[in-house]
């Protein structure tokens, strides 16, 4: 699709500048060392991105916390992907997201099997403040 057309689709001209506003990613990945370990913070993004492991996407949540630490929280796992989608995030929305540890597979053909426990929480504010701010 040429630029020309792509712009009137949007209903944009040419000056406008995509990379206005636009910020890096410096949140860091958290990955729960214990059972009991747990989050909370404003959500300022979600995404995806591809799994090592396979060619799912894996869902990306990145919030930040009341210190201002910003943690991206990525489902890998078959657990809190469908947690993270189940709860269906979007920015502004206050997020949590709790690790259980480990525990067995009680059916199936990976029986006793151990897996990763996560819960999540999430509340559709649109207008949670980051950082302690209103």
């Amino acid at each position: 699709m040429a630029k020309d057309q792509l712009l009137d689709e949007l209903g944009m001209d040419d000056d406008v500048d995509l990379l206005e506003g636009m910020d890096p990613d410096d949140s860091e990945g958290w990955v729960p060392a214990e059972a009991g370990e747990g989050v909370q913070g404003c959500v300022i993004k979600v995404g995806e991105t591809r799994s090592d492991y396979s060619d799912d996407f894996a869902p990306t949540v990145t919030i930040e916390c009341s210190d201002g630490a910003k943690l991206r929280i990525i489902g890998y796992g078959a657990v809190l992907r469908r947690e993270i989608l189940d709860a269906d995030p979007h920015p502004g929305d206050l997020f949590a997201v709790k690790y259980f540890g480990e525990r067995p597979l009680k059916r199936g053909k990976f029986a006793g099997k151990n897996y990763k426990h996560f819960a999540v929480r999430c509340v559709h504010r649109n207008n949670c403040a980051p950082s302690g701010k209103k």
